[in-house]
C-alpha cells in the first residue's frame, strides 16, 4: 500500500496557522483557559489565572442564551417546507401540497427525536452527554476561539473538535475546501482488517492503553468535478478508509470570518481590548486593596516604645511618651493614594459595564439607584435582546443548515425517511425570535379567519376548514397519533350520520303513517261493518 501524505499536509497547515492559534489561546487564557490550553499543557501544569471572573461568567451567559435561541427544547430548530416552485405553482394540486407539508412536519419531529436520542440508551456509549451538551461545547469554542469543527457520526452523535485538533482550507469565496483532523485512538477499537492494513505491530497492541494510543488523520476534501466530498483516514501513513459522499459529515462554524482567512475570529477577540483592560485594572485594584489592608505599626527612632511592647497582651502597661492623651512617636503605615485609587476604580467600573452590555448580562448593565425608572430598565433589556441577534446571526447559518442537510441525507440513506425528489424541500433555520415564527404565523392565520368572519357566511364559506386545521396543526409543532381525524374518518362519520338520519326519517314516516291509519279507524268505525259483512 502506497504511503499517504495527509499527515504531511497537516503539519504544513498547522505550522502556517500558529499565529492565529496563539491569539485564540490568549482569548482562552482571559476567559476559560482549558478551552484551548497552552502548547504542551498537561493535567499537572498550572493553568493561566485571571484577576476577574466577569468574562467567564459572560461567556456562560451567552452560551445559555445561544443554546436556547438556536436549539430550543421541545421545538425543532429548523423547518422543512415544500420548495417555492411547488408552493406557488398553479399546476400542482393544493391538496398534494398540503399533504406534502404535513408529511414534512412529521419528518422534522422524527429528525429531532433521532438527534436527541442518539447518545442515550446505548451500551457502547461511555458518556451520556446528549445533543445539547455537545452543542454547548461547540458554542463555547466558537465564542472564545472563533472557530469550531463538528462531525455528525454514522450513529447520529455530535463530535466536537478543539481548535488545535483540525486544520481548514477555504477558497477566496470563503467556502470550505478541506478539513484535516488529528486525533488519538485506541488501535484495539479498529476492525481487524484495518489493523492489518495500517501495519500496526502486534507487540504495540499488547501495551498499556496509555502507551498503545496512535495518531489517526482524517481528511474531508471537496471534489469540484464530481461535486462530492472524499473522506480518507490515515494511520502509519497508510490509507485505511476511503468514502465519497454528496453531503459532508463535517461542518465548521466561524464566528466572524475575515476575507482571505481560513479561520474565524471569536466574540472574545472582538472584545479583547475591554477584557484585557478589565483584567489588568482588577490586578491594580487588588494591589491597592492589598496595600490599604496592611496593618503595619511604625515607631520613631527616638520613641520610648519598643517593638516588643506592641506584641504584649492586652491589659499590660508599657512606657511611652504621652501628650494630651495620645501616644507620641508611633503611627501606622497608610497609602495616601485615594485619588489614584478612585480613578482606577471608576475606569474598571466603566469597562465592567461595557463588557456586561456586550455579554447581555442585564444584572450587571442595569443602572442602580433610587431614580432608576422602569423605562430605563425596559430600554436596556430591549438593547440587549437586539444585541443577541448580532451574536447568533453569524453562528446560525453555519451551525444549523449544514447539520440538517447531513441529518436528512443520512436518515434517507438509512431508510429512516423516504427519499424525496431533489429540490423539492427547503430548509429554513429557526433562531431566536424567528423560532417563534410558527406561533406568529398561527396568530396571523387566526386573525385572518376572524377578519373573514366579519364578512358573514360569504367570508367563512371561502375558507377550506380541512386545510385550515392541517395548517394550524403543523404550526403548533405537535403530533399525537389519532388526535386529528383523517379525511377517510370524516367521510365515514358523515356517511354513518347520513345513514342514521335516513333511518330516523324512515321511522318517523312509519310512525306518522301508522298514526294516520289508527286515527281513521277510530274516527269512522261504521265503515268497517259493511266490509266485515261482505267478508262473511
Amino acid at each position: 500500500m502506497n504511503e499517504s501524505t495527509i499527515g504531511k499536509d497537516w503539519n504544513e497547515q498547522d505550522a502556517a496557522r500558529q499565529t492565529i492559534l496563539n491569539r485564540a489561546r490568549t482569548c482562552a487564557a482571559l476567559t476559560r483557559p482549558w478551552i484551548l490550553p497552552p502548547i504542551g499543557q498537561t493535567e499537572t501544569n498550572k493553568m493561566p489565572e485571571t484577576f476577574t471572573s466577569l468574562p467567564g461568567r459572560g461567556i456562560a451567559n451567552l452560551e445559555g442564551r445561544l443554546l436556547m435561541a438556536l436549539y430550543p427544547v421541545g421545538t425543532p430548530f429548523f423547518q422543512l417546507k415544500p420548495a417555492a416552485t411547488m408552493r406557488y405553482s398553479r399546476n400542482v394540486d393544493p391538496a398534494q401540497i398540503q399533504a406534502f407539508a404535513s408529511a414534512l412536519s412529521l419528518y422534522e419531529l422524527l429528525a429531532m427525536a433521532k438527534l436527541e436520542s442518539a447518545d442515550m440508551g446505548s451500551a457502547e456509549n461511555r458518556r451520556r452527554s446528549g445533543f445539547r451538551s455537545r452543542k454547548r461545547q461547540a458554542l463555547t469554542q466558537i465564542l472564545i476561539t472563533g472557530d469550531c469543527l463538528e462531525q455528525l457520526t454514522n450513529d447520529y452523535r455530535i463530535r466536537v473538535f478543539r481548535r488545535d485538533q483540525y486544520v481548514t482550507m477555504r477558497d477566496s469565496s470563503q467556502e470550505v475546501v478541506s478539513h484535516i483532523i488529528k486525533e488519538k485512538i485506541d488501535p484495539l477499537s479498529l476492525p481487524q482488517n484495518v489493523i492489518m492494513d495500517s501495519e500496526i505491530k502486534e507487540e504495540d497492541l499488547e501495551k498499556d492503553i496509555s502507551k498503545r494510543m496512535i495518531e489517526m488523520y482524517t481528511r474531508c476534501q471537496w471534489q469540484p468535478l464530481t461535486k462530492t466530498w472524499v473522506i480518507e483516514q490515515e494511520i502509519n501513513k497508510k490509507i485505511i478508509v476511503t468514502s465519497e459522499e454528496p453531503v459532508s459529515p463535517f461542518f465548521a462554524t466561524p464566528y466572524e470570518l475575515a476575507p482571505g482567512e481560513n479561520y474565524g475570529r471569536g466574540f472574545v477577540e472582538t472584545n479583547l481590548g475591554d477584557i484585557r483592560s478589565l483584567n489588568e485594572l482588577h490586578e491594580r485594584l487588588l494591589d491597592f486593596a492589598g496595600l490599604a489592608s496592611k496593618f503595619v505599626p511604625c515607631i520613631d527612632y527616638n520613641s520610648q516604645v519598643r517593638a516588643s511592647d506592641l506584641a504584649k497582651p492586652s491589659g499590660q502597661v508599657i512606657e511611652a511618651r504621652v501628650m494630651a492623651g495620645q501616644v507620641q512617636d508611633i503611627a501606622f503605615l497608610s497609602v495616601n493614594k485615594a485619588g489614584d485609587f478612585n480613578v482606577v476604580l471608576q475606569t474598571a467600573a466603566q469597562k465592567r459595564q461595557d463588557l456586561a452590555t456586550a455579554m447581555l448580562m442585564e444584572g450587571e448593565s442595569t443602572p442602580r439607584g433610587d431614580r432608576v425608572t422602569a423605562f430605563q430598565v425596559q430600554r436596556i433589556a430591549s438593547e440587549l435582546e437586539g444585541a443577541l441577534g448580532g451574536v447568533y446571526a453569524p453562528i446560525a447559518d453555519a451551525q444549523q443548515v449544514p447539520l440538517v442537510e447531513r441529518l436528512m441525507w443520512q436518515m434517507t440513506k438509512d431508510r429512516l425517511l423516504p427519499p424525496m425528489p431533489p429540490g423539492s424541500v427547503e430548509i429554513e433555520a429557526l433562531t431566536g425570535l424567528a423560532a417563534l415564527s410558527r406561533e406568529n404565523d398561527k396568530q396571523k392565520l387566526l386573525q385572518l379567519v376572524a377578519t373573514m368572519g366579519q364578512f358573514g357566511p360569504q367570508g367563512i364559506n371561502r375558507i377550506n376548514i380541512g386545510v385550515l386545521f392541517d395548517t394550524l396543526l403543523r404550526q403548533s409543532g405537535i403530533y399525537e397519533a389519532g388526535l386529528i381525524k383523517t379525511d377517510e374518518q370524516l367521510s365515514a362519520e358523515a356517511s354513518a350520520a347520513a345513514q342514521q338520519q335516513t333511518e330516523a326519517l324512515a321511522q318517523q314516516q312509519m310512525i306518522k303513517t301508522s298514526g294516520n291509519v289508527m286515527e281513521n279507524t277510530l274516527s269512522n268505525p261504521n265503515q268497517q261493518q259493511p266490509q266485515q259483512a261482505a267478508n262473511q
